[in-house]
């Protein structure tokens, strides 16, 4: 840019010198330009050059509004935001005109939305594990709203462990999981299989409904145990969870499940908004059943189906040790692998067979 405006200035002022006679005068049959001129080019050369410094430090002060313009907090106050007038959880409404009840509900309702990092990561992980929980609540013909228990019992993280001992995504404790088909040795804790953990859930909150003829007394009874829930129920001669007397976790818990269905139901309402590009990528595995004469390490199926050794086991959380132990299993394959699977344990099993 500078080589151009030099050239344009250049021809420019040899113009002017032809215009000018008085200061142009032949000598040796040469063109003498006088000092006017060269005095002309070198201020301009000077202005130019502070210009372009000039310019080079708007464009720095453009960027740096720019940054400080996109890091500004956007979201409106807390206080903008209020309670649905009316509000339901698997089809029981929420006596909200009764203060107390309005109360307890609008607490958990101001510190979720105060959490914005964390109903992000709600929206984040939702989008990876409330199709495949939706797909079975409606094949088993159940209420969608009990993907909310996922939320209050985890954040939606199968690696979940409680400080009472409950893990998984819908943190079961050893006992109930195993009732529920979670095995629990030394080299597997099925209670961080989603898969399975989902089927056991979903069975028990069924058997829960069955008895208590209410969902939110239901999942009540998940959180407490149906024994706790039972024995309240006889003692304060009322079915009414709302006027219940619980254990303080069990009152706030079906507030907080309902709150999760208010702002993620429509998250955009309450100022939480995300790219599409910013969700995770739904939960895709290929899940395959194996019979194990002998410890399989997990490294050699990655090998063998072209993956890595960390994705298989971010995969199978199940599996505590570096190898699946003998016996019958669910293994989770990445998407497109599994004949690459069968394959290989094909030729492995006929080996170890033989030996």
């Amino acid at each position: 840019m500078v080589k151009t405006v030099l050239l344009v200035l250049m021809i420019g002022l040899f113009f002017i010198g032809c215009a000018t006679g008085p200061n142009v005068q032949r000598e040796s049959e040469k063109i003498i330009v006088r000092d006017e001129s060269s005095g002309t080019y070198d201020a301009l050369l000077e202005k130019l050059t502070e210009l372009e410094q000039s310019l080079s430090g708007l464009r720095y002060e453009v960027a740096s509004l720019k940054y400080r313009l996109d890091t500004i907090q956007t979201r409106p106050s807390i206080t903008t935001y209020k309670l649905p007038s009316e509000v339901y959880l698997c089809g029981e409404r929420f006596p909200i005109e009764d203060r107390n009840v309005w109360e307890n509900l609008d607490r958990e309702f101001l510190l979720v939305l105060s959490n914005e990092v964390q109903v992000l990561l709600w929206m984040k992980r939702a989008r990876r594990y409330f199709p495949l929980i939706e797909n079975r609540l409606k094949e088993m013909g159940l209420p969608d709203d009990l993907k909310y228990v996922t939320i209050t019992e985890s954040s939606l993280r199968p690696e979940a462990v409680s400080s009472s001992g409950a893990a998984g995504i819908w943190q079961f404790i050893p006992s109930t999981g195993e009732k529920y088909g979670m095995r629990k040795t030394r080299n597997i804790d099925e209670r961080f299989d989603f898969f399975k953990a989902t089927e056991g859930a979903i069975s028990y909150l069924k058997g829960l409904y069955e008895e208590f003829n209410s969902w939110i007394l239901s999942m009540a009874a998940y959180n407490a145990g149906e024994n706790r829930v039972r024995k309240e129920i006889d003692l304060q001669k009322t079915r009414n969870y709302f006027y219940l007397d619980l254990p303080l976790e069990t009152e706030r818990y079906i507030y907080k499940i309902a709150v999760a269905k208010i702002i993620l139901s429509d998250p955009g309402r309450y100022g939480y908004r995300l790219e599409e590009k910013e969700f995770y990528h739904p939960l895709q595995v290929e899940r395959v059943q194996v019979e194990l004469p002998r410890s399989l390490p997990i490294m050699e199926i990655a090998k063998a189906i072209g993956s890595y050794y960390k994705e298989l086991k971010e995969m199978n959380p199940h599996f505590i040790e570096d190898t699946l132990p003998i016996g019958i299993h669910l293994l989770n394959l990445p998407p497109g692998t599994s004949e690459k699977f069968w394959i290989f344990f094909s030729t492995w099993k006929k080996e170890r067979e033989g030996k």
